[in-house]
């Protein structure tokens, strides 16, 4: 088959030696696609397209991809019978005249460490070897183009991106979006029930915890309630206690102004010899004490007081007696 140039061509970097890599503009739309949905797992899809020699220079003209199936959950370098198999069919329903001629792999911090891990992929899958590998690190959003040379990938410093109709693949990137929807909606749909029975764990705890917080609110009712009785108790007996130290503290002063009274009372001593000594009661006001003053017992006798006054020792005057 002879190779016709793209008509609209756009260079990328420099292509100093003889292999040039063509890639339509859709299959590098699709493959960047495919590494933004990685999210943390990895990818793999086959290159398809045709080979050709062009005066003396070896041209990969990619015009198609596939994606390779459950590529991340493979359990060694070498792709299962039923993986190759599902590839084939998505080749031969979409696409007519391709041949696989590289394969597509992405992940997340591509580093030069996983050339070598990529290598061995190569080796076990490929059969002709000589087979175009496009890496695209969805973290960095960088791509690279490698050519398989003496068991080594040797990477490639340019490439062209070349557009046209492409029928084929366009087709087969609208069926991949609708699937996609669909798998989507089948992912919101298990989110939303996710999310429903969420919603309603978290209503019954709610539930739960309300009647919880009833029941402590009723035992804490009851506590504090017996807090106010033990309180009020507790109060009424002080209040006993209070009254009976006020009673001791009345009888205290009662007692205390009984004492004053007394100590108020005129004292009166009969001395010797008939004399009378008066002691006054004391006063806030001190005056001297009077001198005790000697009376003659005659005049005490004759009737007549130290004051002029009747003397109370005298008798009384007797009343006649009249007969009836």
């Amino acid at each position: 088959m002879q190779w016709k140039k793209p008509k609209s061509v756009r260079q990328i970097g420099d292509i100093p030696g003889r292999d040039r890599i063509y890639m339509e503009d859709y299959v590098l739309r699709f493959a960047k696609s495919l590494g933004e949905q990685v999210h943390d797992r990895e990818k793999g899809a086959v290159l398809l397209g045709n080979t050709f020699i062009y005066n003396s220079e070896k041209i990969y003209q990619i015009s198609g991809i596939v994606e390779i199936p459950n590529f991340a959950d493979r359990t060694g370098p070498e792709f299962s019978h039923d993986m190759w198999n599902r590839v084939y069919t998505e080749i031969k329903e979409n696409f007519t005249d391709l041949e696989i001629i590289g394969w597509y792999f992405s992940g997340r911090n591509f580093s030069v460490k996983d050339i070598s891990r990529l290598i061995e992929i190569h080796k076990r899958n490929f059969q002709h070897r000589d087979k175009v590998l496009y890496v695209y690190d969805e973290t960095e959003r960088e791509d690279s183009f490698f050519l398989y040379r003496n068991g080594q990938f040797v990477r490639q410093k340019g490439h062209y991106i070349y557009y046209e109709k492409n029928p084929e693949m366009l087709n087969y990137m609208e069926k991949e979006a609708n699937r996609h929807v669909h798998i989507v909606e089948q992912e919101d749909d298990r989110v939303v029930r996710n999310i429903r029975g969420i919603m309603e764990e978290k209503e019954k705890n709610k539930n739960r915890q309300q009647q919880r917080e009833s029941h402590i609110g009723y035992s804490l009712g009851a506590m504090i309630a017996m807090i106010a009785i033990l309180v009020g108790v507790a109060a009424l007996r002080n209040q006993n206690t209070l009254n009976q130290v006020k009673d001791k503290v009345n009888a205290l002063q009662e007692l205390a102004l009984g004492e004053q009274k007394n100590s108020n009372t005129t004292s009166v001593e009969t001395m010797g010899s008939n004399l009378v000594k008066v002691t006054p009661a004391p006063s806030g006001n001190p005056t001297p004490a009077a001198t005790p003053t000697a009376v003659p017992a005659s005049a005490s006798q004759g009737g007549i007081s130290p004051a002029g006054q009747p003397s109370s020792s005298l008798a009384p005057t007797p009343t006649p007696t009249v007969g009836r």
